[in-house]
């Protein structure tokens, strides 16, 4: 008969995680959120969306600045009244709705560019992004068969929205050009490039400098020659063209320029390496994003 000697055994507990690999645990989650986010980007979009059709923060639009209505009296007093109990409990601004409602004579908004890029134009030229590099084309031109400017042409409900979105980007950004720039003083005739139904002019001429002329629309091309005057005006030209095609346009706008005229640019300035922390840097970069999308540059 054997006898068999067992030891006893001594267990030590699982040892904890480190923090090293705590903090590699929450760069995992951090990441796996971001994630989650990218899947249901497009609801954010399409609830704002259905909020600015819903007549949300036309609600608003009669308020003194910075008086706000508590979500009741918005549900409430909806051009269409909710049958929805719950309606009130749904709804409620954030202060950031401000930027997207227009609250007077040469404020503007950001509610028909919104318009503009939800706009089912747009959605359909965002499913062509891979023909882009597939067969070296704009995405929108493989959309709709032609470019944006022909598109604009041929669809009246929207050029009615993207004449709308430029009328009012140009009002909000040279309302705050106009507090600083000084160099109109001296013009009397300002050319302004693609100027579309003629806001800028229209809102420099009234407000700050009335030695310029009235608003006259020129028909013409840009890459064949460029009314005269004292100072040439361009915002978000150049940006929707390749090298070659800026040059053609600014070698004509010298042209038509006396001595002493000048060239007037105003544009966004990418920076060299956008910050995923800085707001500016993303705008900047959805902007050129946009420019590629549309036009293929």
């Amino acid at each position: 008969m054997t006898n068999h000697h067992q030891e006893s055994l001594t267990t030590y507990p699982k040892p904890g995680p480190t923090r090293e690999q705590e903090q590699v645990d929450e760069e995992m989650m951090s990441m796996q959120m971001q994630a989650l986010r990218i899947t249901n980007s497009l609801a954010f979009p399409m609830v704002f969306k259905a909020a600015l059709e819903l007549g949300v923060l036309h609600t608003i639009v009669a308020l003194e600045e910075g008086v706000w209505l508590s979500p009741s009296e918005i549900a409430f007093g909806l051009p269409t009244k909710p049958t929805n109990p719950e309606a009130p409990m749904l709804i409620d601004p954030e202060p950031v709705c401000a930027f997207f409602v227009n609250r007077g004579v040469n404020s503007g908004s950001l509610m028909s560019q919104f318009m503009l890029l939800q706009s089912q134009v747009f959605f359909k030229t965002w499913t062509h992004l891979k023909d882009v590099i597939h067969e070296e084309k704009d995405a929108f031109s493989s959309a709709h068969g032609m470019g944006l400017y022909e598109y604009v042409e041929t669809d009246e409900q929207f050029a009615a929205i993207f004449n709308q979105a430029m009328s009012d980007s140009s009002t909000m950004i040279m309302t705050k050009i106009l507090e600083v720039y000084k160099g109109l003083k001296d013009v009397n005739t300002l050319v302004d490039i693609g100027g579309g139904l003629g806001t800028i002019l229209n809102l420099v001429i009234s407000s700050k400098y009335p030695q310029i002329k009235g608003v006259e629309h020129v028909p013409g091309d840009m890459f064949i020659d460029v009314p005269k005057g004292d100072a040439i005006f361009m915002r978000r030209i150049l940006r929707d063209w390749n090298d070659k095609d800026c040059v053609k346009i600014l070698t004509n706008c010298w042209k038509s320029l006396p001595e002493k005229g000048k060239v007037i640019i105003v544009d966004m300035v990418a920076p060299s390496e956008p910050k995923s922390d800085d707001i500016f840097s993303k705008v900047v970069w959805y902007g050129h994003v946009d420019v590629n999308t549309m036009f293929g540059w």
